[in-house]
């Protein structure tokens, strides 16, 4: 017997059940499956999620959650900032985004002769509309609005959200006039945000756009460091974790009953309440197939996985790459295409003699584009072809990158990738438009026992809103508000 259970192999749901964990519960976290928190061959260790996790700056929200949970957690892990956090690469060009915004300026100005002024008020203004956001997640956490109190409030902030969304699409607008830039801006929305939004510019954006001020961190060793020290936490807070199990039944009553194997033994959990991932495998069949939740059900057809990462492993000399190179970089392709199918390419490269994650003068580098078809429902031969045109990308930009190449192992990186779909989080889109873009969908549910987690819940805030998501799910499971 215990207080919640939780469901999951996401970061999300290890939110959750550590939070609930960490306020005294009795938790049990399930994770179905073997999926381990990272992938190592011939000496390289890789991040299963080679995308920015945000909110590791003094100040961000997953660094003020770890100091929260374990004071010396930071000490322990080596979170070094990047000195430019992202650079992106079209075929004559060549920006770095740096997280000062005079920096920044100084680099638009050098390459596409935007008066500086300008720029700077851009981003001022973007960090005035990002308080905005945070004002509002800290003040109402689950952001839609629930109880017809709630409803008044948010009505009566509406006039607000209006008159700063109109504002940041005439500030887009001004500076958008380069075509360069405005690729530029929609591929950091693109990579950051895990919404996408067609039509009006959401309120979202300015805070997807600002994250980049506060600098990105890298993880040494990889961030599966993290996730071990989190689970290792959850466990002394009294947590207890089930992985590589297989869920047989969950019965959602007035009690929660779920009935596992781990190591063909059989075990029965009961609990007052559960916490289930959007990203579980048997998601849609517990869930959306139970009258209760029909309500649900009607809203979460609304929202759609319109893009599906894919990621290639490669183990690569150091000499063989740009000595400026920055460890996160987009490559564009074709300034005039879309960005989705690999014209926008994301190179994650591990730092300069991290030998946890390659051997010494070596690099391990992940590439990843964003599919229109999830790689469940592709061949290995269509994952192939794709594999070498993105090999044919990057070595359009990367003149030695073919004479550096010391690992790669494609069928492993296709195994990775569909495996993995369960874990890291997909591009979302929702049929009905939002002013603010944060939230498709609520952690509640018609029942009142069930609760959500998963990044899908907070799209509109990228990684941050992964984190959100599990604190919303843990305060709703112990009735807190």
């Amino acid at each position: 017997m215990c207080d919640t259970i939780v469901i999951g192999n996401d970061f999300s749901s290890l939110i959750a059940a550590l939070v609930t964990a960490r306020s005294g519960k009795r938790t049990v976290l399930i994770s179905e499956g073997h999926i381990p928190d990272f992938y190592a061959e011939s000496g390289y260790v890789f991040d299963i999620d080679p995308f920015p996790w945000t909110g590791s700056d003094p100040g961000g929200l997953l660094r003020r959650l770890l100091s929260e949970t374990d004071t010396n957690l930071m000490d322990r892990l080596e979170i070094h900032p990047l000195d430019s956090p992202l650079q992106v690469i079209f075929p004559e060009h060549r920006i770095d985004l740096y997280n000062r915004i005079e920096l920044l300026s100084d680099e638009l100005k050098r390459e596409f002769a935007i008066d500086s002024e300008k720029t700077i008020n851009f981003y001022e203004s973007i960090i005035q509309k990002r308080k905005v956001i945070a004002s509002l997640i800290e003040k109402t956490p689950y952001v839609r609005p629930e109880t017809f109190r709630e409803y008044l409030g948010y009505i009566f902030h509406v006039p607000a959200f209006l008159w700063n969304r109109t504002g940041l699409s005439n500030n887009l607008k001004c500076i958008r006039n380069n075509s360069l830039l405005k690729k530029i801006f929609d591929a950091e929305i693109l990579l950051l945000s895990n919404l996408c939004v067609d039509g009006a510019t959401p309120l979202s954006s300015a805070y997807i756009l600002s994250l980049l001020l506060n600098g990105f961190h890298y993880y040494s060793g990889g961030k599966h460091h993290l996730i071990e020290e989190l689970k290792k936490k959850f466990i002394e807070l009294g947590g207890t974790i089930f992985g590589e199990c297989s869920i047989l039944r969950l019965n959602i009553k007035e009690e929660i009953k779920a009935d596992i194997i781990v190591d063909e033994e059989a075990f029965v959990i009961n609990s007052k309440n559960v916490i289930i991932s959007t990203k579980w495998e048997q998601f849609k069949h517990v869930i959306l197939k139970d009258k209760r939740f029909s309500k649900f059900a009607n809203k979460y057809i609304n929202v759609e996985s319109l893009y599906f990462p894919f990621t290639i492993h490669m183990g690569l000399c150091d000499r063989g790459l740009p000595e400026q190179m920055a460890e996160y970089v987009m490559i564009i392709s074709d300034e005039k295409e879309p960005l989705a199918n690999g014209n926008l390419v994301f190179l994650e490269t591990s730092l300069r003699e991290d030998t946890g994650r390659a051997p010494s003068g070596k690099r391990a580098m992940s590439a990843t584009i964003l599919l229109n078809e999830s790689p469940l429902s592709l061949s290995d031969e269509d994952l192939k072809e794709i594999s070498k045109n993105i090999l044919i990308k990057i070595e359009g930009f990367l003149p030695f990158f073919r004479e550096s190449f010391e690992f790669m192992n494609i069928d492993s990186s296709i195994d990775i990738s569909r495996k993995y779909q369960e874990v890291i989080n997909q591009k979302y889109t929702t049929r009905k438009k939002s002013i603010l873009g944060i939230s498709p969908l609520s952690n509640k549910t018609p029942v009142k026992n069930v609760f959500l987690t998963g990044g899908m819940l907070f799209a509109g805030l990228g990684f941050d809103g992964e984190v959100i998501s599990g604190l919303n799910a843990a305060n709703m499971a112990m009735g807190g508000n």
